[in-house]
């Protein structure tokens, strides 16, 4: 299985929406400017690391929705 390359660059918002500056997988907060990988259509956004060491493991599916990458 392929890794995703990153393509988008995480953009620090005013508000403070924490759990939406984390990334699920890692917990760890996105820094400003920081390469995050955006999820197939949910769009949920990950460090681009983490979601590809996800996909890695044979899992094709959104960490935070359940969402499937491919469709079967």
């Amino acid at each position: 299985m392929r890794v995703l390359p990153p393509v988008a660059c995480f953009l620090k918002d005013k508000t403070p929406h924490q759990s939406l500056c984390d990334c699920p997988i890692c917990m760890e907060e996105f820094q400003n400017k920081e390469l995050v990988q955006p999820f197939g259509v949910c769009d949920h956004q990950f460090h681009s690391s983490c979601i590809n060491s996800w996909l890695l493991t044979g899992k094709i599916t959104c960490p935070v929705c359940r969402e499937q990458l491919f469709s079967l």
